[in-house]
């Protein structure tokens, strides 16, 4: 596959799963009026679709120009990593939702994000894939952690629902 396409399509796919996204947040009322640490959460969630969105449009900008998509990966990387280890611990504390949204993003969206950034700055030799696809490599698996992450957060029972009272482990 050409790696434009590839990343013409990685592109739309972020842009159509933020869409949803921001719809399962109009819909799912916990989402939009659970306190500020869930919607932290939802935000956090959101960036996850737009930051491997928005760098696939950079991507295809000027490939065989490797300054300019290496800059946007370096700062995507870095940018990815930063706003998770800024909103994770708040998120964490609120409730069971949450707390699994960002154990997520921060045992693997964490390193995936350092991950794009380092190899975008100092790319390792001796593979056949070029270093484009390795990064589309990478950034697909931000997809999967993206969508991961959209789903057990949005569908966690509400903390304050009668089912999540009946998941809470007994005492006695």
């Amino acid at each position: 596959m050409d790696v434009g396409q590839f990343y013409a399509a990685v592109a739309g796919i972020n842009f159509t799963l933020l869409g949803l996204w921001w719809v399962a947040v109009t819909e799912r009322r916990q989402l939009r009026e659970g306190g500020p640490r869930v919607r932290r959460m939802a935000y956090t969630v959101s960036l996850q679709f737009l930051i491997p969105g928005a760098l696939s449009l950079l991507a295809q900008v000027a490939p065989d120009i490797a300054a300019v998509w290496r800059t946007a990966f370096a700062l995507a990387g870095a940018l990815g990593a930063a706003s998770i280890l800024m909103l994770s611990p708040a998120v964490a504390r609120e409730n069971e939702m949450t707390r699994r949204g960002a154990r997520l993003l921060r045992i693997f969206g964490i390193p995936l994000y350092l991950l794009i950034a380092v190899y975008a700055l100092i790319p390792f030799q001796g593979m056949s894939l070029t270093p484009l696809q390795i990064e589309g490599i990478m950034l697909s698996l931000l997809v999967f952690l993206g969508a991961q992450t959209a789903w057990t957060v949005g569908m966690a029972t509400p903390p304050d629902s009668p089912q999540a009272l009946d998941d809470q482990p007994r005492v006695g």
